[in-house]
């Protein structure tokens, strides 16, 4: 499957390509390749798009959830994707490399020293942040020899600067983009609402179970898309089987939610740590989609009332955000109009291009925040003082 890290790069390459033509190149594995055009995002039709080899018959590793160590055999993979891009970095003439996920610890041991590169930081999760963990330890060897690091957001460029990295170097735009060519409003279905994220446990699938379950208790009209592929797989199948909600609820993963997210009245999003920069989020409300949301992390700045319910990770209080707007749908449509109209302003994809193209200057050292590029000898007169919302 694709990661909403995935998704949203290959969304954003196509904008590059678009607005700087042949200036960029997408390098991606041959795995994905198939996963992201059968998707929709069309890269067997854009120019500059290269395909590494196959991963090692060894490589047993099957989704970005998987441990850390799961088989020496992935090893074997991206030593061979190293040399891959070694030699693209040398007949391509690209000048300039911002890898992405597992790339970015193992280049931290593994340097292409030919190439300056930008490292990109697109995860909250705790390991990331402590120094005790090995996760931290090689994003933190891997940000000394960086240009630029590239946070998805503000929260992990203030959590970086406090483990010590170097302030001048850390960057992050206003806002995360998302595909809002794909998802987008269309007729809408009164009865359902839909969840699309990996089913593991940092996005909460089988607390999903519990809300379904108390809100057809209330409306057993409601019909539910559960959209995803992890290690719950097996344990939602049998819940749905078990309650008899065949017919009521859609399991399984689709390479392109976007025809059933355009439709749903509701669009749930559930991550236990932080939702500010969840693509699933993003797409229900590009959508056109009301939202219910767990209240964590900085989520209370993009779902605002205006667009949708706060919730705590609870059952029934999720349950009853979800009832309210099913019971109310001139309410839910509003909240979806409002939504779409957010994502429009703050989250548009030529805004996060222009951020992009500040970073990949190099000729203009500084951090970029919020978007804005800041001279390293302005910036260093005032720091502003950050305070961090508990998770």
């Amino acid at each position: 499957m694709a990661s909403g890290t995935e998704r949203r790069l290959a969304f954003v390459y196509r904008h590059l390509q678009r607005r700087f033509p042949g200036e960029y190149r997408l390098v991606l594995a041959a795995d994905l390749y198939p996963v992201l055009n059968r998707g929709g995002y069309g890269l067997d039709r854009l120019p500059g798009v290269l395909v590494l080899r196959g991963r090692s018959d060894l490589d047993r590793k099957k989704g970005a959830d998987a441990p850390a160590l799961v088989n020496l055999g992935r090893l074997v993979t991206l030593f061979r994707y190293r040399a891959e891009i070694r030699r693209l970095v040398a007949s391509e003439g690209i000048a300039l490399l911002h890898p992405y996920l597992e790339l970015v610890p193992f280049l931290s041991v593994a340097r292409l020293p030919e190439v300056p590169w930008i490292v990109p930081i697109v995860d909250h999760q705790p390991k990331y942040f402590d120094p005790a963990s090995i996760h931290c330890r090689l994003l933190l060897r891997a940000m000394a020899t960086a240009e630029r690091v590239d946070c998805l957001y503000g929260w992990i460029a203030w959590r970086l600067e406090g483990l010590g990295a170097d302030p001048d170097r850390l960057c992050y735009p206003a806002w995360n983009c998302v595909n809002h060519e794909a998802f987008r409003p269309e007729a809408k279905d009164q009865r359902l609402v839909s969840f699309a994220a990996r089913t593991i446990d940092l996005k909460s699938p089988l607390l999903m179970v519990r809300v379904i379950e108390r809100v057809l208790r209330r409306r057993p009209d409601a019909r539910f898309a559960v959209l995803g592929k992890g290690d719950r797989d097996s344990a939602l199948a049998r819940e749905v089987v078990r309650r008899g909600w065949e017919d009521r609820v859609r399991l399984g993963y689709v390479e392109d939610p976007s025809p059933i997210v355009n439709r749903a009245l509701v669009h749930v999003s559930l991550e236990r740590l932080d939702n500010f920069t969840n693509q699933s989020l993003l797409e229900g409300m590009a959508a056109g989609c009301a939202t219910v949301a767990s209240d964590v992390g900085e989520t209370h700045r993009v779902v605002t009332s205006e667009v949708g319910l706060l919730s705590p990770l609870d059952g029934d209080a999720l349950a009853e955000a979800i009832l309210s707007l099913l019971g109310d749908t001139r309410r839910a449509a509003k909240m979806g109009r409002a939504a779409r109209e957010r994502v429009l302003a703050n989250h548009h994809v030529d805004r996060y291009v222009d951020y992009l193209r500040l970073v990949h200057d190099l000729s203009h050292p500084g951090p970029i925040q919020d978007g804005i590029w800041h001279p390293v000898a302005a910036l260093a007169k005032s720091r502003p003082t950050r305070t961090l919302r508990g998770r």
